[in-house]
């Protein structure tokens, strides 16, 4: 857990000035927890947690800047959409910050309804069916 919050601090707070009463919101614990390393390094984290029986909710995807473009989150999407499956999600969501949108397109995530502010960042609410 130590892991993961730092690179969320790293990364919404620093980065973006989320505010980190915002982003460490004490769901952490009802949550599956993910680290992503690369060449022995934790450089990415998300989690999983269960919205309703049918639906599952990716959260807190989040990579640090210089580890970028090196496939580390679509790895842990597609590490966080397999359990989610296995788990009988009949629908996994995401609230993406909108620079990622075509990130996401790409897993096969579809764009349901209009921009919304979450954390005074653009967002839009994106659906997965398995």
């Amino acid at each position: 857990m130590e892991a993961a919050f730092h690179i969320r601090r790293v990364v919404f707070c620093d980065e973006q000035k989320v505010d980190p009463k915002e982003e460490f919101d004490g769901l952490d614990e009802e949550c599956r927890q993910y680290l992503a390393r690369r060449k022995g390094r934790i450089v990415g984290t998300a989690r999983l947690r269960v919205d309703s029986p049918s639906k599952t909710k990716i959260e807190r995807v989040a990579v640090l800047m210089e580890e970028r473009g090196h496939g580390v989150g679509k790895e842990l999407m597609f590490r966080t959409i397999e359990d989610a499956i296995a788990d009988d999600a009949e629908m996994i969501v995401i609230h993406a910050q909108c620079h990622a949108r075509t990130f996401y397109e790409a897993l096969r995530f579809v764009q349901v309804g209009e921009e919304f502010e979450e954390a005074d960042i653009p967002h839009i609410y994106m659906e997965y069916r398995p």
